[in-house]
């Protein structure tokens, strides 16, 4: 067996770190400890000190990890290709990882400017991250229901509610739906917002 070189094996180490925080942070936010993803990673505190000078530099470094998951798992839609299929897609894809990320995202949400340091920053980046992705999504569902020009503002409005993770949440705790049935209603309902709008635009 080939010998690991000790890049790799840093690489690898921290890799598992921030794979093991994003866990700890989806169950427990902001109350996450070191001691908690240096237990969850099967590592000693010291050895995580290693790679992360401090506590919410590892924890920025997890949730910017997530930041890019929605980037690398949500398929833009293909010209012709049907609307209601691709939400369906979107949405499902969209939900699964809203309750994957669980907890530090409804918290990054709801402190907002009361947070500190390397956490406000990250909680920043999270906001610019949503603002931006839920312009090119309702630009995807305009464009795929057929509207021309710029969608109405009120559409994008739509479609930050359905992706929020605070719908993930609501849906989850208090009706027991899972992520994928709540990406499917979600689907149904900027569709047919979607048609609305088009509708909307072509009467005025």
């Amino acid at each position: 067996m080939p010998a690991v070189s000790p890049g790799a094996e840093i690489d690898g180490n921290r890799a598992r770190i921030v794979r093991a925080a994003r866990g700890v942070l989806a169950e427990r936010g902001l109350d996450t400890t070191v001691d908690d993803v240096a237990d969850a990673a099967g590592m000693s505190r010291r050895t995580v000190f290693r790679h992360f000078a401090t506590r919410d530099a590892l924890l920025a470094e997890a949730v910017r990890e997530g930041i890019r998951s929605y980037g690398e798992h949500l398929v833009p839609a293909h010209d012709g290709e049907e609307l209601d299929r691709w939400l369906v897609d979107a949405m499902v894809t969209v939900h699964r990882l809203n309750a994957r990320h669980g907890r530090i995202y409804w918290e990054l949400a709801g402190l907002g400017r009361a947070l500190e340091g390397e956490i406000a920053v990250v909680a920043e980046e999270r906001r610019a991250g949503r603002r931006a992705l839920v312009r090119s999504f309702t630009d995807a569902v305009w464009r795929s229901a057929g509207g021309d020009g710029r969608p109405p503002a009120w559409l994008a409005d739509v479609c930050a509610v359905q992706l929020s993770a605070f719908t993930t949440r609501a849906l989850t705790g208090d009706f027991g739906r899972g992520p994928d049935e709540i990406g499917r209603v979600c689907a149904r309902a900027v569709a047919a917002a979607a048609r609305a709008a088009v509708a909307e635009r072509a009467s005025a």
